[in-house]
């Protein structure tokens, strides 16, 4: 199990902090519980979906896609799709 890390900055500041650990224990527990629920909640497919959706945005992110460029396309690919509907 790692420790959690606090960045160097904010280690002298949280350590004034009365009850922080239990706080931290508390909350993390919390997001256990709520990271579980979600596992049950969804199957397996729709959490692989997410997953490779949350992979394909961070490679778009990191390669500095263009965020109107991708709206602007999409808004005229469902326009397009609407058009051929209507005939």
């Amino acid at each position: 199990m790692s420790a959690l890390k606090i960045p160097e900055e904010l280690a002298e500041q949280a350590s004034q902090i009365p009850g922080l650990n239990e706080r931290i224990t508390r909350f993390i527990r919390f997001e256990i519980t709520q990271f579980e629920q979600r596992q049950k909640r969804f199957n397996t497919q729709t959490l692989t979906l997410v997953a490779e959706a949350k992979e394909d945005a961070a490679r778009q992110r990191h390669e500095g896609f263009d965020r109107r460029e991708v709206t602007e396309n999409f808004l005229k690919r469902l326009q397009d799709l609407n058009t051929k509907n209507d005939l």
